[in-house]
């Protein structure tokens, strides 16, 4: 168990703001420090907006919402860090201005407290390695709006102890997040490196003329979004397909573009040789001893209802979208590999 019941958070912006506001709707007091009084005052007005509005969705009710704004204090000393259980940055995404912190608050705090930083993308070990205890500073990375998108990914770096990862993840899992552990420092980590690989093949799409920007996203929203609201894309697998069919897929699209993107993983391949095909064979990515097929689909079946009820009832489905010109790509035959074929 996690006992911290003292954040200090610095950097007031919108993420630093969001973050202490997560915090403190668990019964945590935070320190929210940040050097700029403008930005303090904004970053309160920000959270009372937020409050609100989470008021008017009922995720709160009103004695809840009016609790959270006393246990948090807008603070211009970086040196009140000190008094805190855990640290976590949030400033601007600039590796110098973050090493220069993290020396700063390796100086200030004691020397068992971890202390986090946000950044989306930018190394932990090239911040780490400006302090003295290179193994209590960790990656935490909050997805906007950090106090209602319940998934934060927590990150080793090259020096990152196991008692600082134990730390973080037992913390956040108090205050009703779900932690996710990327085990290695790499460029984006994994939520990043996901979204940047779908966003990027969107675009190509749409540059090429083979779809519109707003049908690219309704594909995502109501075709894999409603879905993916329940389960990763590997548990989809499990449920809706024997593994040999996504095999041939891949196969086919290989053969077709010539992309390494659609080369068929190793792993794919091994679960394929091993029979481990999903739901259906009772094992695929999960094991699924002692659950049917039928109770499976019909989970996931009724979830799905409610998502779309939700959505329709809220104005958000069915929604059309207008006919859109495409982009003048010249004339010429279309080619329909990918342009690296």
């Amino acid at each position: 168990m996690v006992e911290t019941e003292h954040i200090a958070v610095v950097g007031a912006g919108e993420m630093g703001s969001g973050i202490a506001q997560k915090f403190a709707m668990h019964g945590m007091r935070v320190d929210l420090i940040d050097l700029t009084g403008d930005v303090l005052d904004g970053s309160l007005n920000r959270i009372r907006e937020n409050l609100m509005v989470l008021v008017e969705a009922e995720y709160l009710s009103v004695e809840e919402a009016d609790r959270v704004l006393p246990r948090i204090r807008p603070v211009s000393d970086l040196r009140v860090a000190k008094d805190a259980g855990f640290v976590l940055e949030s400033v601007t995404e600039d590796l110098e201005l973050k090493q220069k912190l993290f020396r700063r608050l390796d100086e200030i705090c004691p020397g068992e407290t971890v202390l986090a930083t946000n950044t989306s993308s930018l190394s932990i070990s090239r911040i780490a390695a400006e302090t003295r205890k290179p193994e209590r500073i960790i990656g935490c990375h909050w997805v906007n709006p950090p106090y209602l998108i319940p998934l934060v990914e927590v990150v080793r770096g090259d020096d990152t102890s196991q008692g600082s990862v134990d730390y973080c993840v037992g913390l956040l899992k108090t205050i009703g997040t779900i932690p996710a552990v990327c085990r290695r420092d790499v460029p984006g980590f994994v939520l990043n490196r996901l979204q940047r690989v779908l966003q990027n093949e969107i675009l190509d799409l749409v540059e090429r003329g083979i779809v519109s920007p707003a049908d690219a996203d309704n594909i995502v929203s109501f075709g894999m979004g409603a879905r993916l609201a329940l389960h990763g894309p590997l548990k989809i697998n499990d449920l809706a397909a024997d593994k040999t069919l996504t095999l041939h897929g891949f196969e086919y699209m290989f053969r077709e573009t010539g992309d390494p993107r659609f080369k068929p993983s190793r792993l794919l391949e091994e679960k394929v040789a091993q029979g481990a095909l999903g739901i259906k064979s009772g094992k695929g990515w999960y094991d699924y001893s002692g659950k049917s097929f039928e109770e499976l689909k019909k989970a996931r079946n009724l979830g799905i209802a409610r998502i779309i009820r939700f959505l329709r009832s809220e104005g958000f489905y069915p929604r059309h979208t207008p006919e859109e010109p495409l982009p003048d790509l010249g004339s010429g035959n279309m080619d329909l590999k990918t342009k690296e074929s």
